[in-house]
């Protein structure tokens, strides 16, 4: 894989108590073919597109990431590549400034353009689905290498944000060094919506894939902690899914 940047936390200055990614889109695509074509296009052009883009202001956030799989074939018919872009609100998501991609020509030069237009001829993109969210509540104290998102249809979904903010929050605010933990959050589904579709996924980003498994195997949960929660009344039927995703390139504001 070309040009991975973060094989390390990358640190930067967000405030704990922020909402760090306001309003977000979840784009998840399916490629088939040159799949390394498909991520230099992304990684090395397409990113100095989206960099521009936060430079400017017209987005605040975009990171392009690769979905881990165990056997690294993608025979299961599932979204492969996933990008997630964040703005200041939903007037900002909805504006034309928005689809920075269209300022391609004027970011890249001809040559560069020539590059794209010769790998976009070696894959597919064969389909994709697109979900906005709102940050109702994240941590971010840097980004890392790994993250897995999980989704879910709450029962309560009030209750579920609240306790993330009122309970969960404070935990990870002050365990995150513990669990190799740079990124957390909790995200309210805006569209599109419906009976079987999740309504809130929350996001848990490590410095690796090891620490990110190790918490999966499971961490500590003091009793009081644990005593307070009420996520099986909330969330009764638990996560929908939970992939995990490999990132591969990002384009931040710079500090």
């Amino acid at each position: 894989m070309k040009n991975l940047l973060y094989t390390t936390i990358l640190l930067f200055s967000i405030s704990i108590n922020a909402q760090v990614y306001q309003t977000f889109s979840m784009h998840f695509v399916k490629v088939e073919g040159d799949l390394e074509a498909f991520e230099t296009v992304q990684s090395e052009y397409m990113q100095k597109v989206a960099q521009n883009a936060v430079n400017k202001g017209d987005i605040a956030f975009w990171a392009f990431l690769k979905r881990h799989t165990w056997d690294g074939i993608n025979d299961e018919d599932r979204w492969n590549y996933l990008f997630v872009q964040s703005n200041s609100n939903v007037s900002a998501i909805l504006s034309p400034k928005n689809s920075w991609w269209n300022n391609v020509s004027n970011v890249l030069s001809k040559e560069e353009q020539a590059i794209v237009q010769a790998l976009n001829s070696k894959y597919s993109w064969t389909a994709d689905s697109r979900h906005i969210f709102e940050d109702e509540v994240s941590i971010a104290v840097g980004l890392g290498t790994h993250i897995q998102f999980n989704f879910a249809k709450p029962k309560n979904l009030s209750g579920f944000i609240s306790e993330n903010k009122t309970l969960w929050k404070n935990y990870f605010s002050k365990n995150m060094s513990k669990l190799n933990m740079v990124n957390w959050g909790v995200g309210r589904k805006l569209a599109p919506s419906g009976m079987n579709t999740s309504s809130v996924v929350t996001w848990d980003m490590f410095d690796s894939l090891e620490s990110l498994m190790k918490y999966r195997v499971g961490f500590s949960l003091p009793s009081s902690i644990a005593k307070k929660s009420k996520m099986n009344s909330y969330n009764p039927d638990g996560w929908r899914n939970q992939p995990i995703f490999k990132a591969i390139k990002f384009a931040v504001a710079e500090q």
